[in-house]
């Protein structure tokens, strides 16, 4: 059996903390982020939320190339991890509110439901044309290589 040196357990204790560091990071970021974006969309009277215009900003950022997405992967996994925590008081409010769910709440779960609905098959239309418009990227490079290769 190899004996194992006693300096590799030094940087298995560095990255036990670097990982958690850097998610609380991220997710500080994220949040700065949302709230600037919430700050530009009141002050520019949009009428949607800032959590909508972050989101046009964060994807422009990473298209663009200038975040990375490894720079907030950490973080953002984080957050879709605990979603579940950030709809309690969607459950509070449902407990609160049962009389207005007995006059309204066919409405109120259709609309939520078109709402669902709406977002699934954007999400999916979306990372349909993202996964076409990267394999067609991929493709012309390979085109791109072969016909440099022939022309050699």
């Amino acid at each position: 059996m190899k004996a194992v040196p006693c300096s590799t357990t030094a940087p298995l204790s560095i990255a036990a903390w670097r990982q958690p560091a850097q998610t609380v990071w991220q997710v500080g970021m994220l949040i700065a982020a949302w709230w600037l974006a919430d700050a530009a969309a009141a002050a520019l009277h949009l009428p949607f939320s800032g959590g909508v215009v972050g989101l046009f900003v964060l994807v422009a950022l990473l298209l663009a190339g200038w975040v990375r997405p490894s720079a907030i992967e950490l973080g953002a996994n984080w957050l879709l991890a605990n979603m579940l925590l950030f709809f309690i008081p969607l459950v509070v409010s449902v407990v609160q509110f049962t009389q207005l769910l007995k006059s309204q709440g066919l409405m109120l779960f259709v609309n939520i439901g078109l709402g669902f609905a709406s977002v699934m098959l954007a999400t999916a239309l979306t990372v349909e044309w993202v996964c076409r418009y990267e394999r067609k990227l991929r493709l012309n490079k390979l085109l791109r290589q072969r016909a440099a290769r022939e022309q050699a």
